[in-house]
């Protein structure tokens, strides 16, 4: 069969700036910062005390007692946000047969947060105080099978567990599937929460700054960790335009590589990233003079921007300085799993309303991070096509191509 083009025709966000795929854009163009103090636990005794904490609240408004008893935080998220993508699409409703729609996505910590508190409870006070219920959603793929049940989805499920690289690679199998007439439409993405475990983890690997991060600035000296959930919904190109969805852009290229460098340094030139981006501008068959915008990983960690900027300027070359690059971890912070979820639903958003959202933060340009930085201020741009990068522990390198449709 001939391969099929991929359409991005639903986008649902959740973040530390809102609960809805509008809020969160309005607080990103006007360059909010979501990055605070962590509420969700005690986090006395930490390096960093700030993170992206969603609003719970603003999330769980429309659903039932059960389900906000029931669901683990990043089943709410991610069911909140299938469901705005969903309605934004309209593809339920255009007689999609349940079978052929499938869910991929990527996640992280699933209920690690109240499976805390359970382990907590027993050796303090003994296993029988414990609430069972706190531990029923521990699998890191129990969001994938919360929305395939809450929507009937019968199509194949997938969860990729890749570190921050998780959400990307999801949609990127997606893609795959929707192509090869596996599935007609796909929710893609990724949810994941905070929990004690990751935020302790990058706080003793001094990774983790005590101010909201600041990427690619000289000064930068860590991440912010977030939470949160992106998705989008993937159908093929002729159907979407058959029944007049509105399209967002084309996922038109994908490609996943493995550094082999370090655990958790990447390597420092960026060969391995910029072989990513290559390989998927080949998959996308587009060329590298035709990409006006890189959403970046861009923790604000001083190893990953510097070798995240190498990659792009290897790719670019000459024109690097006309690719515009922007990070909205500094305004969301590093959602983890869900990360480049989130960040590809930017990205197709930027691509269709013709915006790129800032780096906020920056101050003070690095010159080993030889890139453009749309710094503090929302650029307009009519962008041809664009790059999501993600570069996760242990090499996990991945990125996706959206093309203006």
């Amino acid at each position: 069969m001939t391969p099929r083009r991929v359409a991005i025709t639903g986008v649902g966000l959740v973040t530390a700036l809102g609960a809805t795929r509008e809020t969160t854009w309005s607080a990103m163009l006007a360059g909010a910062c979501g990055i605070g103090p962590v509420t969700l636990f005690d986090p006395a005794g930490y390096r960093s005390q700030i993170a992206g904490q969603v609003c719970l609240d603003s999330v769980v408004s429309r659903m039932t007692p059960l389900q906000r008893r029931r669901w683990s935080r990043s089943d709410q998220f991610g069911v909140a946000a299938t469901t705005e993508a969903f309605a934004d699409s309209g593809v339920l409703e255009s007689g999609v047969e349940r079978h052929r729609v499938g869910v991929m996505l990527g996640a992280g910590t699933a209920d690690l947060v109240r499976n805390e508190r359970y382990l907590f409870t027993a050796m303090e006070r003994g296993l029988q105080y414990g609430r069972p219920s706190d531990v029923w959603n521990h699998f890191p793929n129990t969001p994938v099978d919360v929305i395939a049940r809450h929507f009937g989805l019968e199509g194949c499920r997938s969860c990729v567990v890749a570190a921050c690289s998780s959400s990307t690679i999801a949609i990127g199998q997606a893609m795959s599937a929707i192509r090869n007439h596996r599935l007609d439409v796909a929710v893609a993405g990724g949810t994941d929460a905070l929990a004690r475990l990751t935020f302790s983890g990058f706080n003793a690997l001094r990774l983790m700054d005590t101010l909201p991060c600041r990427p690619f600035d000289r000064t930068r000296n860590g991440m912010s960790i977030g939470e949160g959930a992106g998705v989008l919904v993937l159908e093929s190109l002729e159907s979407a335009r058959r029944r007049g969805a509105f399209i967002y852009g084309e996922l038109a290229g994908y490609a996943l590589a493995c550094e082999a460098y370090h655990p958790t340094a990447p390597e420092p030139d960026g060969q391995t990233v910029a072989a990513t981006i290559e390989q998927a501008l080949a998959d996308a068959h587009c060329p590298a003079d035709e990409v006006d915008h890189v959403n970046a990983h861009g923790t604000a960690t001083p190893q990953n921007d510097r070798a995240e900027a190498r990659g792009f300027r290897t790719v670019f070359g000459s024109r690097s300085g006309d690719v515009l690059v922007t990070s909205v971890k500094a305004m969301v912070g590093h959602c983890l799993g869900a990360a480049g979820g989130i960040e590809a639903a930017v990205t197709a958003l930027t691509i269709a309303r013709g915006i790129i959202p800032p780096t906020i933060h920056f101050a003070e340009p690095d010159p080993e991070c030889d890139v453009t930085v749309v710094a503090n201020v929302a650029r307009e741009h009519r962008l041809r096509s664009a790059v999501s990068t993600s570069l996760a522990f242990g090499g996990n390198d991945a990125a996706l191509v959206i093309r203006a449709f």
